[in-house]
């Protein structure tokens, strides 16, 4: 594309100038901080970037793309325990050009054109051979073997051709043969000698994929002073031959003639409404329309316009943010969301992407403030494996699965830890909660479910018989003292591990935070952590204890370090033991809310009962459904979430419709702005 193309698609997007936010006929945006004022129920919050997951998940939606530009972004700031939280994703210059060149691939990708057959031509010295070198703009094989290159196949017929020629020698000419992937061509020879080089070729028909495109050299002969070597100059591959492929991304998006005004207008209307995940205005296409027209000015063709349309949208603030703007923004009074306002919350609280067709068709028809539509979508999206976001993206960050792929367990301590058990933990901690998305089990027996999902290596690592293979199967755990609920998990036991020795901190601080909201201050200045050289003959237990004989370690650490002994029957990678770490025999008992118990089982049980235990969860899924912070006004509808939820057995599905139903989920307001004096 011409340099001043360029230059206008960035200044244009710098600016915000496609779909302006606050362009006086949409409105305006509200931008507060969390902690602004609030009024009636209803926190003001910030405008909600996407980050690198929804980013990721929406132009996969968007465009069926197997691109995944937000992998260069830099990552998500986290609040709250989540990465989705409005008030940190901000925005810095070098994230704006990252976006920049993510829509320059994504609209490249688009709008490509499959044609007829493409010529491939590759320069022998610039590949590899099993032996020879680079010789005179050629590559030679010396003595038998090939010079080979990966292809990526279109399923079609192809014809493979090089250039060669030989260093006879010997009773016969050089001898040839060419091979795609399994397929090998007859036997070829190769009289040409440097002065007048030959050209071989071969047709085959292969399937998609990546295959080995290789020249064979056959039949080496060394009678010195003779030596008999193939040179090859360059190889080629032509194909699919006699196939004019489709781009199904560009035939979704370029569904009229381009070449027809009013089609142009259409094309970008259609788009920029998903992209945008609500209708674009009349004016917010024309300047769309005008900012193609500058690929004319440019001396650039149709298909330059489009795509530069294409990327003025994708570089859309109305893109790249979630906008919910207020006609009067000065004004606190809460009001609803519009329709689409609401079909975006919802897609993106479940599905951590945009709203589908349905949910678009929904909104368009004015459906999303009605209580049972709701219900039935909620229970429609519950059901697409696109919910795999709460697993993924909710528990992941709550119950810290993604942090397995960050811990690095010592090799000299736990020898058994390889790949294969760290997949394995991670998959039984995502099949398990999605059990509880599914509303299969109530979330007040997270801790004491009854059952797991392990495969053969998983089991071996518990000390579970199992009769299964390599797939995590669901398993009973009825009756099994060793392993019930979530805490026994080996990713969470793990995680809230040393990599080489357990921490009773850790495993407590994450029940106090991470299941009751009642995280522990953090210690007094000039408090040491606990210090390995006091007293290195006493046992973990003895020097946690030694530790908190200071007062003012004792008020937090009496609970956590109580929370986390009842854990200490867990190694550092989860596996049950009697003995730790130093050879001291393990005391897995102590006193939690006055409560004596004598293990994992008894403390699990006691957390469970734990009044805040339940608004716990509520309060984690709110912050994440919301991005933002709970604060003192949501604080009456989450009451009435969590006693509504009760007679539902807690469970979570009924949850989610209660909370996408309450008041804070459904409404937002502007801020108030004090008069000059």
């Amino acid at each position: 594309m011409a340099k001043g193309l360029w230059f206008v698609l960035g200044a244009c997007a710098a600016a915000g100038c496609i779909g302006n936010i606050g362009d006086g006929e949409s409105g305006a945006v509200v931008g507060p901080t969390d902690d602004d004022a609030t009024n009636d129920g209803v926190p003001a919050t910030v405008m909600h970037r996407l980050n690198r997951t929804e980013y990721r998940n929406t132009t996969r939606d968007l465009l069926s793309t197997q691109l995944d530009p937000a992998v260069h972004f830099p990552a998500d700031d986290i609040s709250f325990g989540f990465d989705n939280i409005s008030a940190v994703l901000s925005i810095a210059p070098v994230q704006l050009e990252l976006y920049e060149q993510a829509a320059i691939d994504l609209a490249e990708e688009a709008l490509f054109i499959a044609t007829a057959a493409q010529l491939n031509h590759y320069e022998a010295e610039n590949l590899t051979g099993d032996n020879g070198s680079a010789n005179n703009g050629a590559w030679a094989l010396v003595s038998n073997g090939a010079v080979t290159l990966p292809f990526d196949f279109v399923a079609g017929d192809y014809v493979v051709s090089a250039r060669v020629w030989g260093q006879q020698a010997g009773p016969d000419p050089v001898q040839v043969s060419i091979t795609v992937g399994a397929q090998t061509s007859a036997t070829i020879d190769v009289t040409a000698d440097a002065n007048n080089p030959q050209v071989i070729t071969t047709s085959v028909t292969v399937g998609a994929g990546t295959q080995q495109v290789g020249i064979n050299f056959l039949n080496d002969y060394y009678m010195p002073p003779e030596d008999r070597n193939l040179y090859i100059d360059w190889i080629e591959v032509e194909g699919p031959m006699g196939v004019v492929s489709s781009n199904p991304i560009r035939d979704e998006i370029v569904f009229c003639d381009p070449t027809d005004p009013t089609c142009v207008r259409d094309i970008f209307s259609s788009f920029a409404s998903r992209a945008w995940r609500r209708p674009a205005t009349e004016s917010e296409i024309d300047a769309l329309v005008t900012l193609s027209d500058v690929a004319f000015e440019q001396g650039e063709d149709i298909e330059r316009g489009l795509e530069l349309g294409l990327r003025g949208i994708l570089l859309s603030p109305h893109f790249i943010f979630r906008p919910e703007l207020d006609d009067d923004p000065s004004s606190d009074v809460p009001h609803p969301l519009d329709q689409y306002e609401m079909a975006s919350r919802l897609s993106y609280f479940l599905w951590s992407s945009m709203p589908d067709q349905a949910l678009f068709d929904a909104a368009a028809a004015g459906l999303l403030q009605d209580d049972a539509e709701l219900r039935s979508q909620i229970d429609r999206m519950l059901a697409d494996p696109k919910a795999d976001a709460l697993v993924d993206n909710f528990a992941g960050q709550w119950l810290l699965i993604r942090s397995l792929d960050d811990h690095v367990p010592d090799y000299a301590t736990y020898p058994d830890y390889d790949d294969a058990l760290e997949i394995a933990m991670k998959q039984e901690t995502q099949l398990f909660f999605r059990e509880f998305v599914l509303g299969n089990y109530g979330l007040n027996q997270l801790l004491s479910a009854e059952f797991t999902f392990v495969n053969d290596r998983l089991a071996t690592h518990y000390g579970m018989s199992f009769s299964g293979g390599s797939q995590l199967e669901m398993t009973s755990l009825e009756g099994d003292d060793q392993r019930f609920g979530l805490l026994t998990h080996g990713a969470l036991l793990t995680v809230t591990s040393y990599p080489n020795r357990t921490s009773p901190v850790k495993r407590g601080v994450f029940v106090l935070e991470h299941l009751l909201c009642s995280a522990p201050p953090p210690p007094p200045p000039g408090v040491e952590g606990l210090v390995e050289e006091i007293d290195p003959t006493a046992s973990l237990r003895e020097r946690l204890e030694q530790h908190r004989s200071d007062p003012a370690c004792a008020a937090c650490h009496d609970t956590m370090d109580n929370i986390g002994f009842g854990l200490e029957s867990y190694d550092g990678i989860g596996a049950f033991r009697t003995i730790d770490e130093q050879g001291f025999a393990v005391d897995s008992s102590g006193v939690l809310q006055g409560v004596d118990f004598a293990g994992a089982k008894d403390m699990a049980a006691i957390i469970e009962s734990d009044p805040r235990f339940v608004p716990c969860i509520v309060e984690k899924l709110f912050s994440y459904a919301l991005g933002r912070g709970v604060e003192n006004e949501d604080e009456p509808a989450l009451e009435a979430v969590v006693t509504a939820a009760a007679e539902s057995g807690y469970n979570m599905p009924e949850l989610i419709k209660l909370m996408v139903t309450s008041k804070p989920f459904r409404e937002r307001r502007g801020t108030a702005t004090e008069e000059a004096p």
